[in-house]
């Protein structure tokens, strides 16, 4: 063990080494840090700040992209035993009595050390010009799985590539610095037990196996950072500043919000975010409830409801993962069901005029934005960034009283119901591929990933089997039977007529009328509707493999 310490000694000396021997090229940033806090006998917050930037143009503007790297603590709680136990989380009565059926261990103060030399950051980009910043901040908040161990968290200064100075963010950020917003993405290791993070229990232990997968105080501290640089450098606080998280950021954003009176509030009381963008929340969780003696105690008073900021949340219906370990009775094994009963919970608590969800069909875990051509091989996905194209001006219009986001959307009838006629009137969100569908989009390469591939009607053979020979039910028939044509597909779904035709201008009208629709209700861009009608004029209608591209339009970012 000793050896172990020491070598890691060693790394972190020639990683400081490395960072700091060009140290002409970086400055300090320690003026945007927020003053430390009392946590019992320890000061906490960041601690230190090391700064790189460089200009770059983008979307016919010029920016600034300044990387902060930062050293600090922040505090938390996690527990000894049990699933979950390395979450260290500032909810914990929300978060570890719904990780397992049995009572959880009494949750443990930590303070946890964060280190730039291990990835901790802050990938700051706004606009130079004063003018062409819409005065607003969006903070980013990335999902489980990253950490300098796994290489997908980097040296602080390591991030910036100036031959691509946007490349390390994805295209759901690219979209949100088109329309005119600052951006702060955060990087935090939200991988369990790799060593990276090395925390003070209460009763003085210390241990290594910590992650930063559910940590409040860590976002709201550097979300203080970006707002205080933005302010020193554009000589204006953000007048909003918003969430967005994906997966594990997404739930650490509901727990914010669930928690709206303390957690989403700084040290004198002023609400720090204004609304979150809620993207597939990991395993369909956190549901809000927080049960005490048998009763659900959280979101019940008016104070906590009037907390409560406006939520838009996404959930990915083609994502049918499953848990693996035992659950609390008001959690599912499903993630998609645990989706559904957050959705029902939330408008059964009076909470319907600040919470949308909308479901989106044969969308998976990830969003596409991996995919520059909108393909890889085998897989392609659905481009999510045109739809968030629109989601992050709705959210915006919502929060300033200018426009009423749309009801929700869903399959589930208890929330796509919504004049409760016991009839489904706002189901699931389909893009245009595929509410006018010349294949399907599944989970691939298994069912339960994150990821899908497509199989086009064809008309030839029978349905494709996934890497476990399970059968993909293009038709919906529950049997491993023949692929459709397009025009029986487009028969099957009412689209056409038994016996008519799939024309150009048949498909072009049902084009038009899917994006017009989503344009109507704000969650397309009016540029996203006019290129999908401009590209599916050259669409082949009758695919003849399941390698043609399946997307009709997808960003290029």
């Amino acid at each position: 063990m000793i050896y172990q310490y020491f070598f890691r000694f060693i790394l972190v000396i020639g990683m400081f080494y490395c960072t700091y021997a060009l140290a002409d090229d970086y400055s300090s940033c320690n003026e945007y840090l927020p003053a430390l806090r009392q946590i019992n006998n320890h000061k906490v917050g960041p601690e230190s700040c090391q700064m790189q930037q460089m200009e770059l143009e983008f979307n016919g503007h010029t920016f600034i992209r300044a990387d902060l790297g930062l050293d600090g603590t922040v505090e938390g709680y996690v527990t000894r035993e049990g699933n979950y136990r390395e979450y260290l989380t500032n909810a914990p009565d929300l978060v570890f009595p719904q990780t397992q059926a049995s009572k959880p261990e009494i949750p443990i103060l930590a303070i946890s050390h964060y280190e730039r030399l291990r990835g901790a950051a802050i990938l700051l980009v706004y606009p130079k010009n004063r003018k062409d910043w819409n005065g607003k901040l969006w903070v980013t908040a990335h999902g489980r799985g990253s950490s300098f161990h796994n290489g997908s968290l980097k040296l602080w200064n390591k991030y910036l590539d100036p031959a691509d100075p946007l490349g390390e963010l994805n295209k759901l950020e690219h979209v949100m610095l088109t329309q005119g917003y600052a951006l702060a993405v955060t990087m935090r290791t939200s991988e369990e037990n790799v060593g990276e993070i090395v925390s003070t229990l209460e009763d003085g232990t210390v241990v290594d196996w910590v992650a930063f997968n559910d940590s409040h105080s860590y976002i709201k501290d550097f979300t203080y950072v970006a707002e205080n640089a933005i302010n020193k450098r554009l000589g204006k606080i953000p007048t909003r500043t918003y969430l967005y998280g994906k997966s594990a950021g997404a739930r650490l954003a509901r727990g914010l919000n669930y928690y709206g009176t303390t957690l989403n509030t700084d040290g004198k009381g002023k609400r720090i975010f204004d609304g979150f963008l809620v993207d597939d929340a990991a395993a369909g969780t956190w549901l809000p409830v927080v049960m005490h003696d048998g009763k659900d105690v959280l979101l019940q008073t008016d104070a906590e409801k009037q907390a409560f900021v406006p939520q838009l949340e996404l959930g990915h219906q083609a994502y049918s993962a499953v848990n693996d370990h035992d659950l609390p009775d008001f959690v599912t094994i499903g993630f998609l069901t645990n989706k559904y009963n957050n959705a029902r919970i939330l408008l059964e608590k009076g909470l319907g005029e600040k919470f949308r969800f909308y479901e989106i069909k044969q969308l998976s875990h990830d969003d596409g934005s991996a995919f520059p051509e909108g393909k890889k091989g085998k897989l392609q996905i659905l481009d999510l960034s045109l739809l968030i194209d629109g989601a992050v001006n709705l959210l915006d219009q919502w929060v300033e009283g200018v426009k009423i986001a749309p009801p929700s959307r869903s399959d589930y009838l208890l929330v796509g119901d919504t004049n409760q006629d016991g009839k489904l009137d706002r189901p699931a969100i389909s893009f245009p591929e595929v509410a006018c569908p010349l294949g399907y989009f599944y989970p691939y390469p298994k069912s339960g990933v994150g990821t899908t591939s497509w199989a086009a009607f064809t008309g030839q053979g029978p349905e494709p089997l996934d890497e476990n020979e399970a059968f993909v039910d293009m038709n919906h028939s529950g049997t491993w039977d023949f692929r459709e044509s397009p025009e029986a597909a487009w028969q099957r779904l009412g689209l056409l007529q038994a016996g008519e035709t799939l024309t150009p201008q048949r498909y072009m009208e049902c084009i038009s009328k899917s994006a017009t629709e989503l344009g109507d209700e704000g969650l397309f861009s009016a540029d996203t509707v006019k290129n999908y009608m401009a590209k599916a004029s050259s669409k082949n209608l009758k695919p003849v493999s399941d390698d043609e591209p399946a997307l009709i339009l997808y960003n290029k970012f």
